[in-house]
């Protein structure tokens, strides 16, 4: 199981995809939105040829996979903000090609998941339940 997930591949939905913006770099365990969904990046483990773990990044041509739902997946939030996470906050994406998540809505803000374990203003990451529809900018009800 890749350490960004906490729980079984059964509840997953990925897609493959070839990375086609120029200039951007992926990384995983970051957000973006490919086409019109939004999902979490996923590598293979790959090493240098010295035996040591490579970076888990990506760039043009390279091909990823994108979790695009997935119950219980670890995401990366902000920590610069202090924002606080409590299960059952929404979780909200800004759209920006590998940006972090929080807890607020903005009306240019994608609605992304659920959270589903606390996290604390000193936390990294967010365990949250990620939605896997089309992405939209709708506040949900």
């Amino acid at each position: 199981m890749p350490n960004i997930l906490r729980t079984t591949m059964k509840n997953v939905s990925t897609f493959k995809f070839t990375h086609a913006v120029s200039g951007l770099t992926m990384t995983e365990g970051y957000m973006y939105m490919i086409q019109h969904t939004v999902g979490v990046l996923l590598l293979d483990i790959q090493y240098n040829s010295d035996g040591s773990k490579a970076d888990k990044e990506i760039t043009e041509d390279d091909e990823g996979v994108l979790i695009y739902n997935a119950k219980k997946i670890r995401v990366r939030k902000f920590v610069e903000t202090g924002d606080v996470f409590l299960p059952g906050d929404k979780v909200y994406w800004s759209g920006a090609q590998g940006d972090k998540v929080h807890p607020h809505h903005r009306s240019a803000d994608y609605w992304v998941g659920i959270c589903v374990w606390p996290a604390s203003a000193t936390d990294a990451y967010v365990i949250i339940d990620l939605k896997g529809d089309k992405a939209s900018l709708t506040e949900p009800l």
